[in-house]
């Protein structure tokens, strides 16, 4: 069901800003700054090998990122597992016993399909299953 870990996102309050370690302490080159309408989230992906670290943004003032980053100050936040069949993995998840945040996939980064298990379900680490685009 897993192919590998897609991504590995942090919050962070400015993009732009947290951007600058990442490309001149690791000389990692990210992403476009893009835009994710069904999360009201900005996000760059810097590649790491067959993985990436993604950083999220949260836009406005409520949500659930926007209350993780007043919490935390920002941070890791979750990890991604990359499926095949993100309708599937949400199937057995469930069928597992996993409590969901997505019973319904959402539209993710790149065009990707993702869906999101609540903390609880994984001892405090949230996990996205997401199905990349094709």
């Amino acid at each position: 069901m897993i192919k590998k870990i897609n991504h590995i996102a942090v919050i962070v309050d400015d993009i732009e800003k947290a951007l600058v370690p990442y490309q001149k302490g690791l000389g990692l080159t990210p992403s476009n700054i893009e835009y994710v309408e069904s999360y009201h989230v900005k996000v760059a992906f810097m590649p790491i090998g067959d993985t990436q670290i993604e950083l999220v943004q949260p836009l406005g003032d409520e949500g659930e990122l926007v209350e993780f980053l007043r919490a935390t100050g920002g941070g890791l936040h979750h990890i991604a597992m990359e499926v095949d069949d993100i309708n599937e993995a949400i199937h057995r998840a469930v069928s597992s016993g996993i409590l969901l945040k997505d019973m319904t996939p959402r539209q993710g980064a790149h065009n990707s399909t993702v869906a999101f298990a609540e903390r609880e379900s994984f001892n405090g680490v949230v996990i996205e299953l997401v199905q990349p685009a094709k």
